[in-house]
């Protein structure tokens, strides 16, 4: 038994998956199998069982977690302090997201901020399949920071809002909406609707708001870069996403605003280590992404009267 297996122990447990826990991991998922399975023989219990397509942790698995969780919290906060002693002026800020965040207004808000900033840091940005990836691996140190679509709750993660997201209907250019800079609820209603699929967060985000409205999209995409392509190819409907995607450019797709939905719908904000002994620079950064959030604090996205 070693450190890097009780890490694996810990993605496995919370992903409830051993591919996605592999690729939050960056092992093949043989290999996270086989020490699983070597874990479970040097301790003599079973520590997982299947469930559907899932796996979830057996009473003695559950158990584990516990101590694990407790045990690699108190070596990563010593691993920390001994990692940044002597190197207060680390100049590196690792970085994971999700690809319509990632891609989207991230890279561009860091890069303008960051030219006349007293932190000036150089930023590792690396994509994530799923924003629980990106906090996983943000949990395991590999990430200093995790840009994300919503607050994670977990005592040891602090979230700041940044900037915040509205809706948009997004239509191939040859639709007959795409003539029209503003659309209104009741012009989508005259099409088939496409929005997103569960499990993702913005399916429940978007769930209660569409039948308020009488919408009912069928599910398509699962962020706001594959909503582009899926649009492409559907021609006689109308996707309901964020506008994430208006950083992305794609000739073939027109995206309007729809004016029920003008204002701040959706907010994104960065994650990151309470515990964590951050370097001065990397302190200076967190500090600056708070005097940004406290210039919009005002703001309240309207997708919390529907989800919580």
């Amino acid at each position: 038994m070693n450190v890097a297996q009780l890490r694996y122990f810990v993605a496995v447990a919370q992903l409830e998956h051993y591919s996605r826990a592999a690729k939050a991991l960056y092992i093949t998922q043989p290999a996270l199998s086989n020490s699983m399975n070597r874990l479970e023989k040097e301790l003599g219990v079973q520590l997982f069982e299947n469930m559907g397509r899932n796996i979830v942790l057996t009473p003695q698995g559950k158990a584990l977690l516990v101590s694990v969780s407790a045990a690699l919290k108190e070596l990563d906060r010593g691993f920390e302090v001994i990692r940044d002693h002597g190197n207060n002026q680390k100049k590196i800020a690792r970085i994971g997201a999700v690809a319509s965040i990632l891609r989207g207004p991230l890279s561009s808000f860091l890069n303008i901020n960051n030219s006349d900033s007293e932190y000036k840091l150089t930023f590792e940005l690396s994509q994530q399949e799923t924003t629980k990836e990106s906090i996983i691996r943000l949990k395991n140190r590999a990430f200093d920071f995790a840009f994300c679509g919503y607050p994670v709750s977990e005592p040891d993660i602090g979230w700041i809002p940044l900037f915040y997201q509205s809706a948009i209907a997004v239509v191939e250019s040859s639709h007959p909406l795409a003539k029209q800079d503003i659309v209104s609820l009741n012009d989508i209603k005259d099409y088939p609707q496409l929005s997103y699929r569960q499990p993702t967060y913005m399916y429940y985000a978007f769930e209660d708001f569409f039948k308020e409205v009488g919408l009912n999209p069928k599910e398509a995409f699962e962020d706001e870069i594959s909503a582009l392509s899926v649009m492409a190819v559907n021609k006689d409907c109308v996707g309901i996403t964020l506008d994430t995607a208006r950083d992305v450019l794609w000739d073939s797709i027109k995206m309007i605003p729809i004016r029920e939905l003008d204002m701040p719908y959706h907010c994104v904000g960065m994650s990151y280590r309470k515990s964590t002994a951050y370097s001065e620079n990397l302190k200076a950064f967190i500090d600056f992404i708070t005097q940004i959030s406290n210039t919009y604090h005002h703001l309240e996205p309207i997708e919390r009267k529907y989800y919580n």
